[in-house]
């Protein structure tokens, strides 16, 4: 049976804050047996962790800021593992693009969700916002907003904790983020405001930004030349910055050839991001001529705003692309950045750049690590990158070897057929550097995890 509980806030509450739990609803429960055959029918592998506890999955109204620093709801899924029995780390899972009210976690709380139950399943707390205006959510969604994405991370952290100890379940100092496109921004975005401003409450122990657009303002801008695969990603990116800035246009009609300027009424959550393509396409057959093969977010754009924007760099879409960049900054906390180098919808070197940066101001080389996933699109590269962070996190576990978290999987010493990497390619340990989780597969099928070192080859 669902359990509802309303905060009494006006009454029990003086003041109201930031990171306040308000309302949660007990949506499903899973025992062990039924988390079994999520790992069954998912085809997830055994070394992906043991399963150690039922799981229960929340809808949550927390608060956090919007972009006038008002206060309001934001929704999220919290999974907690039941009966844990030991102080459980936070993993921050951060979505990926989302325009409808019904694709994000909170309203995603069932067996689909995978990633929530199993990682709860293993002893985390797992945490998904949905960010601010998404869901049932107040306001608008901010995309690619850096301020406003870290604040719902944040708030969504902080209120956990209560929550969480509210639920019988304890709550240790480990946190770690990780999130993929949309997400991998977000990921970027909260660490650091993390680390510059809220290190005496979080302690991030890792994160894993996983491709992400860093580099707003250059990197991800030369896709708007090309054949693009969601061509609803730009108008998104636009309508949100008029809303944070106010700058960027008088009216649409400024900025969007005749036809576009009519998108702004898809973005009110009703909408998948398929349906908003297949509108742009539309238009651009309709009125322009321009079939989906050729067509350019570029297209959408008048030539004079466009040039206005290549030439001034004080120009105010410049500006508010620069205000979301994030590659300024020092991480210092372990950083495993994952990008595979074929992304079609987020380019690699949105990676590259923000690696290359970090190392430039004096990040640690051997704890702030690129990965390139290879050559996959941005769809292929999205399921083991996930993985590879979570058996990444894994390792970094402190006092939880009795329950089996981050304990190696000892197989059977039989003949060896070949080492694998977590992205799946066929690996020789002796040349790999640095601390690297490495598969070995052996005849009889079995998989022993360990972790290479550049001091200790297998």
């Amino acid at each position: 049976m669902k359990q509802i509980f309303t905060s009494l806030i006006f009454s029990l509450i003086t003041s109201i804050s930031y990171g306040q739990i308000i309302t949660y609803e007990l949506v499903q429960s899973w025992n062990v047996s039924e988390i079994q055959n999520i790992y069954s029918e998912n085809a997830i592998p055994d070394y992906a962790g043991d399963i150690n506890f039922g799981v229960k999955g929340y809808k949550v109204f927390y608060l956090t800021p919007n972009e006038k620093d008002s206060l309001v709801e934001a929704t999220a899924a919290i999974f907690l593992p039941e009966n844990n029995g030991f102080n459980s780390p936070i993993l921050s899972w951060q979505h990926g693009t989302a325009v409808s009210n019904m694709g994000v976690p909170s309203a995603q709380i069932d067996s689909q969700n995978s990633l929530g139950i199993i990682a709860a399943s293993h002893g985390y707390i797992t945490l998904m916002s949905d960010y601010l205006g998404l869901g049932e959510g107040e306001g608008d969604h901010n995309y690619c907003h850096s301020e406003t994405e870290a604040s719902a991370i944040i708030d969504l952290i902080l209120a956990s904790k209560d929550f969480a100890e509210s639920q019988g379940v304890g709550i240790g100092e480990q946190v770690f983020l990780m999130g993929y496109s949309q997400g991998g921004h977000v990921t970027m975005a909260a660490v650091k405001e993390i680390e510059q401003n809220y290190a005496n409450e979080i302690m991030l122990t890792a994160s894993c930004p996983m491709a992400g657009p860093y580099s707003m303002s250059i990197a991800q801008t030369t896709m708007l030349d090309v054949v693009y695969p969601n061509p609803g990603y730009f108008p998104y990116v636009i309508f949100s910055y008029q809303r944070v800035y106010g700058n960027l246009y008088n009216t649409p009609e400024d900025l969007f050839m005749p036809g576009f300027e009519s998108l702004f009424e898809l973005y009110d959550g009703n909408y998948s991001m398929g349906q908003i393509n297949d509108s742009i396409w539309a238009i651009a057959e309709n009125n322009y001529q321009i079939s989906p093969s050729d067509f350019r977010p570029l297209d959408m754009i008048r030539t004079e705003y466009y040039n206005a924007y290549l030439n001034n760099t004080e120009h105010p879409f410049h500006l508010a692309l620069v205000d979301n960049d994030l590659i300024d900054f020092t991480p210092q906390a372990p950083m495993q950045i994952m990008h595979c180098n074929a992304d079609d919808n987020v380019p690699y070197e949105n990676a590259t750049m923000a690696h290359a940066a970090f190392i430039e101001s004096g990040a640690n080389a051997e704890e702030i690590t690129l990965i390139d996933g290879g050559n996959f699109n941005h769809n292929e590269c999205a399921t083991f990158s996930v993985i590879s962070a979570k058996l990444w996190f894994d390792t970094m576990l402190n006092g939880y070897e009795s329950i089996g978290i981050n304990e190696t999987v000892i197989a059977p010493k039989k003949q060896l057929k070949y080492v694998m990497n977590l992205l799946g390619k066929i690996v020789k340990p002796e040349t790999i550097l640095g601390d690297v989780i490495l598969l070995y597969v052996y005849d009889d099928g079995s998989v022993e995890k360990k972790i290479n070192t550049t001091t200790n080859h297998y």
